[in-house]
């Protein structure tokens, strides 16, 4: 079952002590036709306590209020809401009070005698597209920081194992007569710790990949299937798995990006696998906003609900490494993916019953 998103109106706060001026700004936000709910405060600190009790997209502030000036006013809002963008208005066009509301933290300047319905709306529009870019920035920064650990983690292992073993085998060597079964059982080991390492190496390549913009082009997700299965050959004949599909549209989308995308999701389906034989059902269906909703069905050992958004996140093993390797970016390469495409990604599931991924994208 796909959620509708329901858009939901903008919440602006206007902290104003004159109720003309309020009223003013109110009219020409009708007026530009963007859907608002406004909240109106007299002061600063009225302000204060509307921003302890919920969050606003947007606050426009009066430069001359009683108690706390709009300049002062900036500053504590900031340090309340840092990420809300703030427009300064005032009564006069002095460029010098705009130069310090800004250093302040305000996104935009506006002259009271120049609030109509298109001034307000381009500022309005102008102060959010540079927060919500401003928000995405900070989100990738925070990704990349937990990425950055995450993976200094899991190379450390492999690294470690592969330098403790080394050095057995040179104590061995450095023996008058060194243990040819320990020394072979030791070079296994090396062996064994830089396949881990090759192949962590290869998911990060992967992720990365699913990270760059991709040119879009009809794309028949049927040869894609086949061209996936194909790669999947040795794994599934060895677990014997079954894996169907039914008719599989047209989309717009990156080949080589959903190929990975359906690789991804069938090879976790058989791997997370201890019915025999591992069964895999892909469908796809149109859905009334005109985007297809792809199934991938399997009979494997299911995800808790508690568990359903974690797999998605990078590095996130729900398992133990012994029971089911792998590097912890399948599913987080395939929502990067998917996200790429425009689309959404998200797992009906419960434990011991199997999974349901599904994923949407746009129509060719």
């Amino acid at each position: 079952m796909q959620t509708q998103i329901v858009q939901k109106p903008l919440r602006i706060l206007v902290v104003d002590d004159d109720s003309g001026d309020r009223k003013q700004v109110r009219r020409a936000l009708e007026r530009a036709e963007l859907a608002v709910d406004c909240i109106e405060a007299e002061s600063i600190e009225a302000a204060l306590v509307e921003c302890a009790n919920r969050e606003f997209d947007c606050a426009i502030v009066d430069y001359r209020l009683p108690g706390r000036d709009g300049l002062r006013g900036i500053s504590a809002l900031k340090k309340r809401l840092p990420l809300m963008p703030i427009i300064m208005a005032t009564g006069q066009g002095d460029e010098l009070v705009a130069t310090e509301a800004m250093k302040r933290g305000a996104s935009d300047y506006i002259v009271k005698t120049q609030i109509n319905s298109e001034s307000i709306k381009r500022s309005v529009e102008s102060v959010l597209e540079r927060a919500a870019l401003r928000r995405k920035v900070i989100a990738q920064r925070t990704e990349l920081e937990n990425f950055a650990q995450m993976l200094v983690h899991d190379l450390s292992a492999p690294i470690a194992s592969l330098q403790i073993f080394a050095r057995l085998i040179e104590e061995e060597l450095g023996l008058g007569t060194p243990n040819k079964r320990e020394i072979i059982d030791h070079c296994r080991q090396v062996v064994s710790a830089g396949q881990r390492t090759s192949a962590l190496l290869d998911a990060l390549f992967e992720y990365t990949k699913a990270e760059a913009n991709v040119t879009l082009a009809p794309v028949a997700m049927r040869r894609v299937m086949e061209d996936g299965l194909s790669n999947l050959k040795s794994v599934l004949q060895k677990r014997q798995a079954r894996v169907s599909y039914g008719e599989l549209p047209v989309v717009m989308g990156s080949a080589p990006q959903l190929m990975l995308l359906l690789q991804n999701l069938i090879g976790n389906a058989v791997k997370y696998c201890e019915a025999e034989p591992p069964v895999v059902r892909v469908t796809a269906s149109l859905e009334s906003s005109g985007t297809w909703l792809f199934a991938v069905k399997d009979n494997g050992i299911g995800i808790a609900e508690a568990d359903r958004q974690k797999v998605f996140e990078p590095f996130k093993r729900l398992h133990n490494a012994d029971d089911y390797q792998g590097s912890g970016l399948g599913l987080a390469t395939c929502k990067k993916i998917v996200e790429n495409h425009g689309g959404s990604i998200y797992c009906e599931s419960a434990s011991g019953e199997g999974t349901t991924f599904f994923f949407t994208l746009g129509r060719a």
